[in-house]
């Protein structure tokens, strides 16, 4: 490996770890949102993340982001009861799920 590029591939594995741990706290942290949520809104959340002292819900359509945002309130007091920490404002944005193989 030429003298440029070690920098690069010093801490790839220290890297990769800390890349695949965040998506593993994601993930766990969405399944959480998910179940204190109503069960008609559980199947159109795509994921949901901590950003800074917020909580962003990224939902399937405009029209369940609206019934969501209605929720923030319960959600939080749910989410504080299960010992998740939310100073912050539930946020809602609209996306659409990823498409394997795409």
């Amino acid at each position: 490996m030429s003298d440029p590029l070690k920098p690069l591939f010093a801490d790839l594995a220290g890297g990769l770890l800390r890349l695949t741990r965040g998506a593993a706290d994601a993930a766990g942290f969405g399944a959480v949102v998910r179940e204190c949520l109503p069960e008609a809104l559980r199947a159109h959340v795509v994921t949901a993340v901590r950003r800074g002292d917020d909580v962003v819900i990224i939902v399937d359509s405009a029209a369940w982001a609206a019934r969501v945002r209605y929720s923030g309130p319960r959600l939080q007091e749910q989410l504080l009861a299960r010992g998740e920490s939310v100073t912050g404002k539930v946020r809602v944005r609209v996306g659409r799920p990823a498409v394997a193989g795409a």
